[in-house]
């Protein structure tokens, strides 16, 4: 009986070969898009897994409040990590991880490279593979240095690297290394990435003094392995007492504690700061996985409109079936076994599709996503069969095989009107999931504008960033040397020296108590005098910097508006704050030096950082303070002036690689997780809209069979050709107009959760909704014009006789 159904299903499905081929394009689309959201999905909560001790191991995070203010961080001192493994024996290990920019020479070719400083216990915490070396003792000694097969092979080729020298400067001075392993790259789904790692040993050189042992002053991540009987919320009990031996008097000057984050939960919580590498936004791998399941919605919504729309053409085959004693358990079982027949031919499609398109799915949200076929994926495969196949099919083998055979033999097909109007729910949830997504495309788009367009209070255009990579006291040398070769070419508008670009953010941060012991933070940057004229910022009040001035080197400072509101100074030219010795000589028009996702801070801006930092009791430094040089070009030709650029580099460190990226280009990055949203929204929404179209297409079929003598009587008797287009269109329509209000404020809560990222956004325009529901009713209006049309030019004898 099998192998009858079989034939049977095969004959049916080849003999209508459009119907065939809609049905497996629609499923074939939901299942590769839903194939590639699962990989992407899949790949973010499975970061950090692959460490057989993830559920031992932590990152300590820190919270500081004083007076109201709170301050959280994921970095912290360096003291912290060995204070925490001597005072607690429930810890195994701890390991701090520092990253940090520097140059690092091979032979005569330099490189700006990451070089992230570990303790020697990494591989005793995570997993990570050493290829060649010592895992107990990775760096024999502190000029010790591992490499990854991608910068060993970019370094010595295909020679053994291990024993091989390079220099790396770390802190003032290059130092000479000594390949002394290999380690495999982390893993995509790894909180902690490296290409270069030497010794936390190296912090002397890296760090002054004084920060070695400060306990305000944070800048590395700290991770701790707790023994098999220990708990978290132990160590964290644990954590006040140990940090009052440490401080010593100091404790109690305001609220400071420290907190335990599981090391699986590190990528997906954005409730606290990002530390080495980026976090990932958990509404977005939810945003997917909703798109995937809604487009597969729809795609087995489409499946059982278009099978319900062809019952008309198996009722004869249904009549006779039962008429010989065929059971109607018989005819859901061949009917639902057609379903997971075409579900198995779609599946099998779609799975090659997803193969094919998972680089370029790669590029797109520039990942390096990869198929995994362990039991998880095959359990997934197998559920994903079984329930499309049950949910698209169950439906139409009941409507089918509940065909009553007398009726049916003597040409008399009537559907329930609940059947009818089940269909119609299906038809409004379709387009209801399609609005929705074209609504959130035009806001997704309309934000991407706006964060282009958005005046910033400062000119971005035709600037370069050109990093010295070297430091301070080598680096504005370097700079100074750079910016008085460029002053030849009269193509070069403008440069200055900072020890941030706009395209590192956030700046240094700094803390200090006010006259009513009220903790206050503010943003800094150490620029020179020409920074203020060379990026276009507005000085409100005073003046700016003066070139060749003495006294603003210690002395002087800008503000922006930010400070003055939230510190509540009045009158400020000539005034200080807090205990600083510096004056204020300028306020400066508020501009947006951190993506548009934050507010705008409090900033100071001076020529020398040194003098502030002492007056200051809490620094953060998210980057390398390495001079950079901002350079505003005149319009051109771009390769000419950056041709200038290089030849002007050349000609005062001829022994440093050029380097140089566009300021613009920089900036964009801070939105591209949007950006990419936005594009698979869009092309997400462009597949709803298809495959929901199929589906009316379907629908369409069937009420244009159902009324073929109606519109052939009312042709007989007169109408028109655009009455009677008028008369089929305007059901179809009317389910559209239903899905469309409907849509609204399901996607206006969707966008304005999404906007209440950003703290500069747009509005929600009420033309975008208009707009997506006109563009709705214009796509379903040509959808069903071809079945209306064509009815409503038949021949009315013709249509009659189909009675």
């Amino acid at each position: 009986m099998f192998s009858n159904y079989l034939r049977i299903a095969r004959r049916y499905l080849l003999r209508h070969k459009a119907y065939t081929a809609i049905n497996v394009l629609g499923l074939a689309v939901g299942i590769t898009c839903c194939v590639l959201i699962m990989l992407f999905v899949r790949s973010e909560f499975s970061y950090d897994k692959f460490n057989k001790k993830a559920d031992r191991i932590f990152r300590v995070w820190q919270r500081e409040k004083e007076q109201g203010q709170e301050n959280i961080n994921t970095v912290t001192p360096i003291p912290a990590g060995p204070a925490i493994a001597a005072a607690f024996p429930s810890v195994e290990a701890t390991c701090r991880v520092f990253q940090f920019n520097t140059l690092v020479k091979v032979g005569n070719t330099s490189f700006d490279e990451s070089i992230t400083m570990v303790d020697s216990t990494l591989f005793r915490l995570f997993d990570f593979r050493l290829l060649q070396g010592n895992p107990e003792n990775p760096f024999p000694t502190n000029s010790s240095v591992i490499l990854t097969p991608e910068m060993a092979k970019k370094y010595f080729g295909d020679a053994n690297p291990i024993g091989k020298t390079f220099e790396i400067q770390v802190g003032n001075m290059p130092q000479l290394f000594t390949v002394a392993g290999i380690a495999r790259r982390a893993p995509e789904e790894s909180s902690i990435k490296y290409d270069l790692l030497i010794s936390y040993n190296n912090d002397r050189q890296v760090f002054n003094p004084r920060m070695l042992t400060n306990w305000f002053n944070i800048f590395t991540e700290t991770y701790v392995l707790l023994r098999p009987t220990a708990t978290a919320a132990q160590l964290e009990k644990g954590l006040p007492a140990m940090l009052r031996q440490q401080l010593g008097k100091n404790y109690g000057r305001e609220e400071f504690d420290m907190h335990l984050q599981p090391l699986t939960a590190i990528h997906l919580d954005n409730s606290l700061p990002t530390a080495n590498q980026p976090v990932s936004n958990p509404k977005y791998s939810y945003i997917l996985a909703t798109i995937g399941i809604l487009i597969l919605l729809v795609a087995c919504i489409n499946f059982i409109t278009l099978s319900v729309g062809r019952s008309a053409t198996r009722a004869i085959e249904v009549g006779v079936r039962k008429a010989l004693g065929a059971e109607r358990k018989q005819l859901i079982f061949q009917f639902w076994g057609e379903a997971l027949f075409l579900t198995l031919i779609a599946v099998v499609i779609g799975l090659v599709a997803a193969v094919v398109l998972l680089q370029p799915f790669n590029r797109l949200i520039d990942r390096h996503l990869a198929f995994y076929f362990d039991p998880l994926f095959f359990l997934f495969f197998l559920s994903l069969i079984l329930v499309i196949a049950l949910v698209a099919g169950i439906y139409p083998s009941v409507i089918l095989s509940g065909f009553r055979p007398v009726e049916v033999l003597k040409g008399k097909l009537l559907l329930r009107d609940n059947a009818g109007l089940f269909r119609k729910g299906l038809i409004v949830g379709q387009f209801l999931a399609s609005v929705v997504m074209l609504i959130c495309t035009m806001v997704i788009g309309k934000q991407m504008d706006y964060l282009q367009k958005k005046d910033l209070g400062y000119d971005k255009e035709q600037v370069l960033i050109v990093p010295t990579n070297k430091s301070r006291q080598d680096g504005y040398p370097l700079a100074s040397r750079y910016m008085t070769e460029l002053g030849k070419y009269p193509q070069v508008v403008g440069a200055s020296v900072s020890a941030f670009s706009f395209a590192e953010t956030p700046w240094v941060g700094f803390s200090f108590p006010d006259t009513k012991k009220q903790l206050r933070t503010f943003q800094y940057n150490e620029i020179d005098s020409r920074f203020i004229e060379a990026m276009r910022i507005r000085v409100l009040e005073g003046r700016s910097f003066s070139q060749g001035g003495p006294a603003d080197t210690n002395n002087s400072i800008l503000v922006n508006e930010t400070l003055l509101k939230e510190y509540g100074i009045k009158d400020p030219i000539g005034r200080r704050f807090g205990d600083y010795s510096q004056r204020i000589v300028g306020v400066v028009k508020d501009f947006n030096y951190q993506p548009l996702q934050s507010v705008i801070q409090p900033l100071v801006l001076s020529l020398k950082m040194d003098t502030i930092a002492r007056q200051s009791t809490d620094m953060n430094v998210a980057s390398s303070l390495r001079p950079r040089i901002s350079v505003r070009m005149r319009a051109g030709n771009m390769q000419d002036n950056i041709d200038i650029l290089r030849k002007a580099w050349l000609a005062v460190a001829p022994g440093q690689e050029f380097e140089y990226h566009f300021l613009d280009d920089r900036l964009a990055i801070a939105y591209t997780q949007e950006q990419k949203s936005a594009v698979v929204v869009r092309i997400a929404s462009a597949l709803s809209i298809f495959i929901a179209c199929m589906g009316l297409f379907g629908l369409a079929t069937l009420t244009v069979s159902r009324r073929t003598k109606e519109v052939g009587i009312r042709k007989v008797l007169g109408a028109s050709t655009f009455q009677l287009v008028q008369l089929l269109s305007k059901e179809f329509l009317l389910l559209v107009a239903i899905a469309s209000v409907t849509a609204v404020p399901i996607a206006a809560w969707a966008m304005h959760s999404w906007l209440s990222g950003f703290a500069y956004r747009t509005g929600l325009s009420w033309y975008i909704f208009a707009m997506a529901g006109v563009a709705a009713m214009a796509i379903a209006l040509l959808t069903i014009s071809f079945h209306t049309v064509r009815a409503a030019w038949a021949n009315p004898a013709d249509s009659l006789r189909t009675e």
